[in-house]
């Protein structure tokens, strides 16, 4: 008998049979979480919380409207009840066909846990913080501060829906992260990494902290000689990797097809036309083994797989969920993502990137005169219905006659996410995708994966002290 602590096909059909009416669509979506968490301050542990939480969320559509409500409990009798207020927003009373045969779906097999969080224990965790602030330290005699979080959990879900679809998910996932101060003559700056994979502690190695605990002090010292930045139109080069964010809130969220639907959007009806360079393609993947945004499927029951978004410049695909895509008739992507059981799932980013070029990354830095190279950004703000972005880089230098002269802070990028693309003239082979904590809001919290390869933009605002 398939079962979810003890509910069945059986209790879903009786559910079912209590809140459907004609022209409605349901789905029960039960998730069971165990999750670890552990912060180190100022040499000591600051705090440890280990916290058990269970749910169902309930989700009843008819056309475009969507009632949603969830139970703090596996009850049946409370999952009706949610169920009841769900399903309020049909006026037609005619009880919908139930299922009669349920089908499986199983997705993809993308996040193997060799070492089960559970079996590391608190102190297990509380070493692995003290190696990774102690490497910080020993890095250099700058360092004055140097916090750490270790993050973990195993979320179990469960998924049902009036369809006859059912499956099980069991996501693990486990993050480290490291923030450092470096002082020189009475100046501060900060630094910090970040690392997070879905599945277990084999991938936390020596190897791994002794890596993290260096980027993260490098980059405090480094801004500590870096100088103002240069201000006015110029070309920008972006690295590999982390670089991606820009991809992700620029061009990843104006792609989401809720904001297509609503035409909110600068790429709202513009499917088949060109809206970057030819050097650009543009993919939102759910299918890299083991990455923060890979999913088996999604949280509607929908296979994950790899979407090309701008394939050559041109625009081919948006990301979607069940309801929009519906509503919008285009295909299923996989896109149908919610933060916990509490949440409506919507349109969300899974591991964005843009594809990998010819050119060699030494050639990019070699063709240009004067402009700045951005490694890793802290921030920056979108406006989705026109594209307009702000972003603040982290790591910055000055680049002319082809070499790196000096680190540069307080920059920023002005621009236009659709503009921008179109000033894409080289590419990299060299994509690499970020292995640091990135999680996308819109509402919800969610991890979500980024990559790039070595790409330079023509021409760009950029925003720092006239030289």
């Amino acid at each position: 008998m398939i079962d979810f602590f003890g509910f069945t096909l059986e209790d879903a059909n009786r559910v079912f049979a209590e809140i459907l009416k004609k022209g409605q669509f349901a789905e029960l979506y039960f998730q069971y979480t165990e999750s670890i968490s552990v912060v180190f301050e100022d040499d000591i542990i600051k705090s440890a919380s280990r916290i058990q939480e269970g749910g169902v969320g309930v989700r009843v559509i008819e056309g475009e409207t969507t009632g949603y409500s969830y139970c703090e409990t596996f009850d049946i009798e409370s999952i009706i009840k949610a169920g009841r207020f769900a399903s309020a927003i049909a006026s037609q009373k005619r009880i919908f066909p139930l299922p009669v045969n349920y089908t499986e779906v199983k997705g993809k097999n993308l996040y193997q846990t060799e070492v089960i969080l559970d079996s590391f224990d608190l102190k297990k965790r509380i070493d692995i913080l003290k190696s990774l602030t102690s490497f910080a330290y020993s890095y250099s005699d700058l360092i004055k501060k140097a916090n750490a979080r270790c993050s973990d959990y195993v979320s179990k879900v469960f998924i049902v829906n009036s369809k006859g679809e059912y499956g099980f998910d069991v996501r693990p996932f486990v993050s480290l992260s490291i923030s450092t101060i470096a002082e020189k003559n009475g100046q501060r700056e900060f630094g910090r990494d970040g690392f997070a994979k879905k599945g277990g502690f084999e991938f936390i190695s020596d190897n791994l902290l002794k890596n993290l605990a260096k980027e993260a002090s490098r980059k405090a010292i480094l801004n500590l000689d870096a100088k103002p930045a240069p201000a006015g139109v110029m070309p920008v080069i972006l690295t590999a990797g982390e670089s991606g964010v820009l991809i992700h809130e620029s061009v990843g969220h104006p792609l989401e097809a809720d904001f297509i639907r609503k035409k909110s959007s600068a790429y709202t009806g513009r499917v088949g036309e060109m809206v970057a360079s030819s050097l650009c393609t543009i993919v939102d993947d759910g299918t890299i083994p083991n990455n923060t945004g890979s999913i088996n499927f999604d949280d509607e029951l929908v296979e994950t797989q790899k979407t090309v978004l701008i394939e050559n410049g041109v625009l081919r695909a948006f990301m979607t969920d069940r309801l929009n895509a519906d509503l919008l008739s285009i295909p299923y992507s996989g896109n149908g993502r919610r933060e916990s059981y509490k949440s409506n799932p919507i349109p969300r980013m899974r591991v964005t990137y843009m594809d990998k070029g010819k050119d060699n990354p030494e050639d990019i830095l070699k063709s240009v005169k004067k402009g700045v190279m951005c490694c890793s950004f802290a921030g920056g703000q979108v406006d989705i219905s026109s594209g307009d972005f702000v972003f603040v880089p982290s790591e910055s230098y000055y680049v002319e006659n082809g070499k790196v002269q000096y680190p540069v802070k307080n920059l920023t990028l002005i621009g236009n996410g659709p503009d921008v693309l179109t000033k894409v003239d080289m590419v990299g082979h060299d994509l690499k995708f970020s292995s640091g904590n990135w999680v996308c809001g819109k509402g919800q919290s969610v991890p979500v994966g980024i990559g790039m390869p070595t790409i330079r933009i023509s021409e760009i605002t950029v925003g720092g002290m006239q030289v």
